[in-house]
C-alpha cells in the first residue's frame, strides 16, 4: 500500500458539488492499494500513519499551545496532537508511465481495492477516534481541497524494503 500523508490545517472532498467530509488540523491521506499488497499491510499502514509524528510537541488542533523558539519539532503524533483524519482513495498512486501515458496495471481493481480501503478506514476508526476518522467517496472524480501546514508531505510504502 502506498500512502501520501499532508499536514493540513484543513481539507475537504466534493463529489458533484457536494461536500462528502471535511476536516480541521490533521492529515491528509491519499490511500492506493496496489495488486501485491496483502492483508498484513494494513496494520503496518494504520500503525505509520497513527505514530508518524508530524507536529511540534505541546501542539495542540485546537490551537491552544504556542510555539516559542525552544519548541521542539517533530515530537507528536496525530492522536497526541488531537487531530483529524481525511483518507481518499486514489489508485493513480501505482501509475507508471508508459511513454507519456500513465499505466494503472500495478493498482489493485475496483471491489478488491474497496475491500482493503474499507479495512483501512475500519481500522483507523478502532484504533484511533471513529468520529475524528473521515474519507471521500471510493471510486468516485473528487475535488480534494487542503491547505497543507508546513508544508508537511510524507510519502509511505508498506511494499519498501527497509
Amino acid at each position: 500500500m502506498r500512502a501520501v500523508l499532508q499536514r493540513v490545517k484543513q481539507a475537504s472532498v466534493h463529489v458533484d458539488g457536494k461536500l462528502v467530509s471535511s476536516i480541521g488540523p490533521g492529515i491528509l491521506a491519499l490511500i492506493g492499494v496496489s495488486q501485491e499488497d496483502t492483508p498484513e499491510q494494513i496494520d503496518t499502514l494504520v500503525r505509520k500513519m497513527l505514530t508518524i509524528r508530524l507536529w511540534p510537541e505541546g501542539a495542540l488542533a485546537n490551537g491552544a499551545a504556542s510555539s516559542g523558539p525552544e519548541t521542539r519539532l517533530w515530537r507528536a503524533n496525530v492522536a497526541e496532537f488531537g487531530g483529524e483524519i481525511l483518507c481518499v482513495s486514489q489508485f493513480t498512486l501505482h501509475a507508471k508511465l508508459k511513454g507519456t501515458r500513465p499505466d494503472f496495471h500495478a493498482a489493485m481493481g475496483g471491489e478488491q481495492a474497496r475491500v482493503f480501503y474499507d479495512a483501512i478506514l475500519s481500522k483507523l476508526q478502532k484504533e484511533y477516534i471513529a468520529d475524528k476518522i473521515q474519507d471521500g467517496e471510493f471510486g468516485a472524480m473528487m475535488d480534494v481541497a487542503l491547505i497543507n501546514d508546513g508544508p508537511v508531505t510524507i510519502a509511505l510504502d508498506t511494499l519498501e524494503k527497509k
